[in-house]
This record gives C-alpha cells, structure tokens and sequence, in this order.
C-alpha cells in the first residue's frame, strides 16, 4: 500500500492552525463575557486548558499519526484507503461500481501543491488522503480509464 507524502504532516498542521484560531477566537469572547458578566475565574482556566489541548492533539499529534497509519492502494479491480489508529477502517470501492472522481483543492492546499481525491459510486463514496496534485490528477484519470474498460451488466 502507499503511504502519503512527507508533507502532508505540516499541510494539515497549517489546516488545523487555522481551525484553532476560531477556537481561540470562541475562547477570548467567553472570557470576555466572564470578566463583564463577573463570573467565576474558572471560565479563564477552562477556555486555556481547551485550547492547549487542541493544540497538542489536532496541531501536534494528529498530523503526524495520520501520516504514519494512512495508507492508499489503487488495484485493477478495486481501490482502497486504510486508516485509523484506534479503530482502524478499511474502505474497498470496486472499480466496477465507480460512476465519477472528482479532485478538489483549497486555498491551503494549493499553496502546498495537494488535492482531494473522491471518488463516487452510487451508495457512497471514497475520499482519498491528501494527494501531491500531480500523483492525485495521475491517479484520477487511471480511474477514470479503468472505469471505461469495465463492462458489466450493472
């Protein structure tokens, strides 16, 4: 199975600063409220201790954990992402089954040169991890002439 790039470490510890700063943001106004609303002391300590802990888990530990335990296969038949640490999940889609792939990308995501793969079938979907967008593009017009070669019944 592939492992994603290297880099995908600092691109979702540059996503995950961003989402932090909307949690700091939350926290000021709440201590905000305390001070003009003299409530407890506590609500100063509680708003601290919430935003170190989502800066060690989503900006130092998850990011680098994901890139260790998230792997990618593209077979002729099928293509699976397995991921987790936990509960570790593995999703399989048929190519058979595949009716589109779609590839996105971000403002952060492209000044880090990485897409988002999803490929579609009709029940559900598969999101990829983040790709390079080059290997993610490659990879999506192999799908897409693999799912042209299939011919089912279905």
């Amino acid at each position: 199975m592939n492992k994603v790039h290297g880099d995908v470490v600092h691109y979702m510890r540059v996503r995950s600063f961003w989402t932090f700063l909307i949690w700091a943001v939350a926290a000021v106004l709440a201590s905000a409220a305390a001070y003009h609303f003299n409530w407890s002391h506590w609500v100063y300590w509680g708003a601290a201790l919430w935003l170190a802990i989502i800066f060690i888990i989503s900006i130092l530990v998850r990011p680098s954990v994901y890139r260790r335990v998230t792997r990618y296969m593209l077979k002729e038949d099928y293509i699976v992402v397995k991921k987790g640490f936990f509960r570790v999940s593995t999703r399989m889609v048929p190519i058979r089954r595949v009716q589109g792939a779609r590839l996105s990308t971000g403002p952060v995501s492209r000044k880090y040169d990485f897409a988002i793969l999803e490929v579609k079938t009709a029940s559900a979907g598969l999101v990829l991890p983040p790709l390079k967008t080059a290997e993610a593009s490659m990879l999506k017009e192999e799908v897409i002439e693999m799912v042209k070669e299939e011919h089912t019944d279905v």
